[in-house]
């Protein structure tokens, strides 16, 4: 029989062993180490109406879960657009153009709001201007 001493030291073994699995199954879906300062994105914009066309991201500052940057369409309008984005708790990315640095007026609007998963080196998901679904992105981290 176990004396209540080593009843104690079983139990918190235990419960360290099973905190540390948690804690582990959290951090692993949250991508923070992708989503890093100077990182680009490259891949294709699929647009309502207008078809698919290459799409950059480019992370420049990122401080804890938030982030800012630019996106680059290189063949509509030459558009380069400043984002501010957010890595939400769940793993969840969004980000909106905020302001259009570059561009023909247009092809070229802020105010895109995009929201992504991360699944290894691509970050795909829907983008919507005012609450409507516009398009369909898929980028994958440049080497």
């Amino acid at each position: 029989m176990l004396s209540s001493k080593a009843r104690t030291l079983i139990t918190l073994f235990v419960l360290c062993l099973i905190g540390c699995c948690t804690t582990t199954a959290v951090r692993e879906k949250r991508p923070r180490a992708s989503i890093e300062v100077h990182s680009v994105w490259q891949g294709t914009f699929d647009q309502v109406g207008w078809g698919a066309y290459p799409m950059v991201l480019f992370i420049s500052w990122r401080t804890g879960d938030a982030f800012e940057g630019m996106t680059w369409y290189p063949t509509s309008g030459n558009g380069l657009l400043k984002i501010s984005g957010q890595i939400k708790p769940d793993g969840g990315i969004t980000f909106t153009e905020e302001e259009v640095l570059r561009g023909s007026t247009e092809g070229v609007l802020s105010g895109g709001r995009y929201t992504a998963s991360l699944e290894g080196n691509t970050l795909e998901g829907p983008s919507f201007r005012d609450n409507i679904e516009v398009g369909h992105f898929v980028l994958k981290l440049a080497d």
